[in-house]
């Protein structure tokens, strides 16, 4: 009977553990309060990223936010887009999407995240730039 309630109670414990899961956050603010996040600038842009990396499904600029659809494995988590903010000599600047924090939920979700291009318009000398985003096939082109 012992066994019984002490299981009782774990269960119960664990499923308000898995009740009250924080949301999905981009740069440690919860997703829900960000239209358009900022882009984290880091010296270089490392090949293999620490953290886990979730999969871009899709990519659209939409006026100057930079939208991707993303898949990752969990039910909370924090996502970064690194850049170096380096513009190559063929108009391209490179960024990487970063999944930081897992949770041990399995569970596939897919959302939408909205990161900020305003910043880089300065450093676009010409009318144009290709974004790539690292990782992914996905070039696009964003006009100042």
């Amino acid at each position: 009977m012992r066994f019984i309630k002490t299981s009782l109670f774990f269960l119960i414990l664990s499923c308000q553990g898995f009740s009250q899961q924080k949301e999905l956050q981009v740069n440690g603010i919860p997703v829900s309060n960000i239209t358009c996040a900022d882009i984290k600038v880091t010296k270089a842009i490392p090949e293999i990223s620490q953290g886990f990396i979730s999969d871009i499904r899709d990519a659209q600029i939409i006026g100057d936010c930079l939208e991707l659809t993303v898949v990752y494995g969990g039910c909370n988590g924090n996502l970064e887009l690194m850049t170096d903010s380096v513009v190559t000599k063929n108009s391209q600047l490179n960024f990487k999407l970063r999944w930081i924090e897992p949770s041990l939920c399995k569970a596939l979700i897919l959302t939408k995240v909205a990161f900020d291009l305003k910043p880089y318009k300065e450093l676009i000398k010409e009318k144009s730039a290709t974004i790539k985003i690292m990782g992914t096939t996905f070039e696009l082109y964003y006009n100042n």
